[in-house]
């Protein structure tokens, strides 16, 4: 096998020694195609005329979800490093490959979730090498904030919505994290367990950029943004609005762009998929941020005769986080994603 010298920590050497007030954009090499066609990381460096704190954002660690993307190109091209106070960092995909390939995972070696896979390994499968770069790239650098964007898978609706996770003795507290979760004006914000007995999520979620993250002392949170494989014009503005507000937040850029966001939102610390027995087409009426009553119905399943074979509801009362909008199901499928267990949560 060819040895291979560790590698340069590219952006922590920019945010070093090049010049303040300067931006910079370039590509992170993380391998090769059969085609010989470089597989890279981008990114979009802008360093303050003054020092001061550092913010980063990763647009993506799915390969559909675009829409922070987009909103983050658009937030660098207006920033004016002449009026920073620090620095930004944003990545726009941390799977190029995913993302090439509109998939939400790694296709080429065999599905991997590159969200289950930091802090990877060096010379493992491609999303662990991807893995290995860009957390190393976060770690050399060690942010201020690290924002890691998401959005609703493509069969689903959703509001817009926080995540986090703690893990064991870190120094992070919750609160750290609200009065920059706040100006996404989330409807919930969910604390994510991540042991075994959790069942929110098939996976090893001690495996996510914000967990492996906040184990380092780094501060860190998810967004659910927008919905896979879109981007409206609306979305991208508040995107952008949103990083200018952190930015503020964090005093990077001046008072005048901090936004109030919202002062209330649903603390939600048991969420999980809502998986039907039987096949056939999903129906419903309710949207997301819905209180369903326990027994009451969330959806009916109909076979292809007309006929209604199943209709779904929860022997508890439930939040509904998001809702899916494909109606062709098959046994196992979820229906819809809901808070269990939650309460009212005021945001500094």
């Amino acid at each position: 096998m060819r040895q291979e010298s560790p590698p340069t920590q590219t952006i922590k050497q920019l945010l070093d020694r090049a010049p303040r007030g300067t931006v910079h954009r370039g590509r992170i090499p993380l391998g090769s195609r059969a085609s010989g066609a470089d597989i890279a990381l981008s990114y979009i460096v802008v360093i303050g005329r003054e020092p001061g704190p550092t913010l980063w954002i990763n647009g993506q660690v799915h390969g559909t979800e675009v829409c922070a993307i987009v909103a983050g190109i658009e937030f660098c091209r207006q920033l004016d490093p002449g009026q920073m106070a620090g620095n930004i960092v944003f990545t726009a995909s941390g799977n190029p490959l995913a993302l090439e390939s509109r998939t939400w995972a790694t296709q080429q070696d065999f599905g991997q979730n590159l969200d289950t896979s930091f802090p990877g390994r060096p010379d493992g499968f491609i999303t662990e090498r991807m893995a290995h770069r860009l957390f190393g790239e976060i770690v050399a650098v060690r942010p201020d904030l690290l924002l890691s964007m998401h959005a609703q898978g493509t069969d689903f609706s959703s509001k817009i919505y926080g995540v986090y996770k703690l893990p064991p003795n870190s120094p992070v507290e919750p609160s750290d994290l609200y009065r920059f979760l706040r100006i996404f004006e989330p409807f919930a914000i969910c604390h994510m367990r991540v042991g075994p007995e959790a069942g929110e999520h098939p996976g090893h979620h001690a495996g996510a950029l914000d967990y492996q993250a906040m184990a380092q002392g780094i501060p860190a949170f998810m967004v659910e943004f927008g919905v896979a494989q879109r981007s409206t014009p609306e979305e991208v503005r508040f995107g952008v609005r949103c990083y200018f507000g952190i930015c503020a937040e964090l005093g990077i850029l001046a008072a005048e762009h901090k936004t109030t966001g919202s002062s209330h939102s649903r603390l939600v610390t048991s969420r999980g998929h809502l998986n039907v027995d039987v096949g056939g087409l999903w129906q419903s009426d309710l949207t997301p941020g819905a209180l369903v009553k326990a027994g009451d119905p969330i959806g009916t399943i109909t076979d292809f005769t007309g006929v209604v074979i199943d209709t779904v509801s929860m022997p508890m009362d439930v939040l509904l986080i998001a809702v899916r909008q494909d109606p062709v199901v098959h046994s196992g499928d979820s229906v819809a994603y809901l808070a269990k267990q939650w309460s009212s949560l005021d945001l500094p």
